[in-house]
């Protein structure tokens, strides 16, 4: 039972279903409160403020519920959690609006492009580099850790001043530092 973002215990046993927003559209921002570096930053989320995210999430919360009154769920089921009042386009609204979380994968706040250069460097000021998810100039499909670690692994060559292994070299070295899967008695 995963509610309140993980945050509370879990008070009965249960199975629970959520729709994750992959390519959201809606663009939030980050504003600077002061010029005190240890000021914590105004965050703008805009969750849902365009048609596309709200149209999106509609339909897959539409096939949850779908999926939810399935026989071989429902045989198990004892109630509801947390549903929409309606199966109306305004009910699910309201429901995603009230209920949906982030998935911590924040992206895009020194997008590539628009702060930093392609090696990472902060355009117009020497000397300092950004070296996480926030260059992506949008969210990947998966959990955002890998990608960040190949980042902070290619910056690190780019720091040094090292060229990047030819693919071949590199598949030949990943293979070279792969585990053998342990064996069992």
């Amino acid at each position: 039972m995963f509610v309140d973002e993980g945050l509370a215990l879990p008070v009965a046993h249960a199975f629970v279903f959520g729709a994750c927003l992959l390519r959201p559209t809606s663009r939030g921002k980050v504003f600077l409160r002061s010029l005190l570096p240890s000021a914590k930053p105004h965050i703008l989320h805009n969750y849902f403020t365009t048609e596309e995210d709200r149209q999106t999430t509609i339909q897959a919360v539409r096939k949850l519920l779908e999926i939810a009154e399935q026989p071989a769920l429902t045989r198990h089921r004892r109630g509801a959690l947390r549903v929409p009042a309606s199966d109306s386009d305004a009910d699910i609204l309201d429901y995603v609006q009230r209920h949906t979380q982030t998935l911590y994968h924040p992206v895009g706040t020194c997008a590539i492009g628009s702060v930093v250069d392609s090696e990472l460097r902060v355009q117009g000021v020497d000397g300092l580099r950004v070296v996480d998810a926030s260059v992506m100039p949008v969210v990947t499909r998966g959990n955002t850790n890998a990608p960040t670690i190949m980042m902070a692994e290619r910056a690190a060559d780019m720091i040094r001043g090292r060229a990047p292994l030819a693919p071949a070299a590199a598949l030949a070295s990943a293979d070279r530092n792969r585990t053998p899967p342990a064996t069992l008695p």
